[in-house]
């Protein structure tokens, strides 16, 4: 069994971590999908990395948290299951080499919960594992150096990030012909972006910028990212950490006090700034999160705008996080509808679409990485090279399913509303070279948008 990272790993830390994480994170509904797995393995089907070999299923990866748990809060697992199996109260090193393994097989993209006759949520399972994984240490190195950055705020001391993302300002004032509304207080919209966006696809921020400015909307956009992809924490494991992030990203849109926190991301974050934090911060927001397609479609609908067709086969891939967790699913196809006749689906989508493979974050790109540590000033060391040529081989054989679907209905265009979905779905159709190209649904929407009227 492969390991992706290979630090050392302090066993005596790793119990402490087991002990922390599983007697305070445990409740009812963890205990529902502890206890209610029927072994029946019909999650492998709809796990990404499956293709990556079988014993990346989600039954499988989640077997760990289960026999922690067992040994723990179940007669059975307290007595004949430690002698047994099938309970264990700690880990030793292979298997806490496997734990690491595992937690960085999973995108928690939430396909096993839609195909388990239970609704077992395994990345609920596996999400634990991270935790316990990052509390004792074992993490990429370059994804700690990274969130420490994020929690600290000091990413914003470093010149070449103040340059790209003022540069992003100065790029949106020349498209719309004025300058850019910064930290402006009660605006009706609030044009949110991570520092990873405005890196992966600042085309996209400014066409959406040009999209509200031609509709004359009231919109403000940020002075500096919040984050460079808030909160990482959410993704390697870290809960304090990603806690303290969304305290801050929180005081900000209540200084803002906008109406609506406009995305175009529908990766993580999404459900994380729309629900999550709320419910973490225990606070009851003024405003709305919405991604863009959300937004678009209620101004369409009420006939804000038309939309010139496109005379192309076009298909949607409904970005995990923003359709099975975040249920964003008729939005977007009420756009791709009016943009083109020839909208077909895909075979799987809406809350069985297949993940990207890089879904929930934990996965970009390699070469985003690898970049992103370059901007920091952060040397790569061979553990950090290791994990990450290891995702460039579970990119490819969980990319490939994905790009098989897209070859059974030949869209010229497939759109979506994430940067990691339009990146790891872009790798694929590179490597496989499918005849398709991905995109941003604003990328193509800001010109072909015609307000009503001028």
């Amino acid at each position: 069994m492969s390991t992706t990272i290979t630090q050392q790993i302090d066993l005596e830390k790793l119990k402490q971590a087991i002990d922390e994480v599983v007697y305070t994170q445990i409740d009812s509904t963890i205990l529902y999908y502890v206890q209610s797995c029927v072994n029946c393995k019909a999650c492998e089907a709809g796990c990404p990395f499956s293709a990556d070999g079988l014993e990346y299923s989600p039954v499988n990866k989640a077997e760990i948290t289960r026999q922690l748990v067992r040994a723990r809060f179940t007669v059975w697992g307290m007595t004949i299951g430690r002698v047994i199996g099938g309970a264990k109260k700690y880990l030793k090193l292979d298997e806490a080499q496997t734990l690491a393994d595992y937690v960085w097989h999973c995108t928690d993209c939430g396909s096993c919960m839609f195909v388990c006759p239970m609704a077992i949520d395994s990345g609920a399972l596996i999400e634990l594992m991270k935790q316990i994984s990052f509390k004792a240490g074992i993490i990429p190195k370059v994804y700690k150096e990274l969130e420490d950055l994020e929690v600290s705020e000091k990413y914003w001391d470093i010149k070449e990030i103040q340059d790209i993302w003022n540069g992003l300002i100065n790029k949106i004032g020349e498209t719309i012909g004025k300058s850019v509304q910064l930290d402006k207080k009660n605006s009706e919209i609030l044009l949110y972006s991570s520092l990873y966006e405005a890196l992966v696809y600042p085309d996209v921020i400014i066409k959406t910028a040009k999209i509200l400015d031609m509709l004359g909307k009231d919109w403000t956009f940020m002075s500096k990212p919040l984050g460079i992809r808030p909160p990482i924490g959410i993704v390697i494991g870290d809960s304090e950490g990603s806690v303290e992030v969304m305290k801050r990203i929180y005081e900000y849109f209540k200084e803002i006090n906008p109406k609506y926190v406009i995305m175009t991301s529908g990766g993580y974050d999404y459900p994380t700034l729309r629900y999550r934090m709320h419910e973490i911060l225990k606070v009851k927001p003024n405003y709305e999160v919405a991604h863009i397609t959300e937004a678009l479609a209620k101004w369409y609908e009420e006939g804000e705008f038309e939309i010139e067709q496109l005379d192309e086969v076009i298909t949607w891939h409904d970005p995990c996080q923003l359709s099975k967790r975040g249920g964003v699913i008729e939005p977007p196809r009420v756009l791709l509808k009016a943009l083109s006749k020839k909208f077909k689906e895909l075979p799987n989508h809406g809350v069985n679409t297949l993940c990207c493979s890089g879904g929930g974050g934990s996965c970009s790109l390699p070469s985003t990485i690898e970049n992103l540590a370059k901007m920091i000033g952060y040397t790569l060391d061979e553990s950090d090279k290791k994990f990450l040529e290891d995702r460039v081989k579970s990119l490819k054989n969980a990319g490939k399913k994905k790009i098989e679907e897209i070859n059974k209905i030949k869209p010229q265009k497939v759109l979506t509303g994430c940067p990691v979905c339009k990146e790891s779905i872009g790798f694929s159709i590179d490597y496989y070279k499918a005849d398709s190209k991905v995109y941003h649904i604003v990328e193509i929407l800001a010109d072909r948008i015609k307000v009503k009227g001028k």
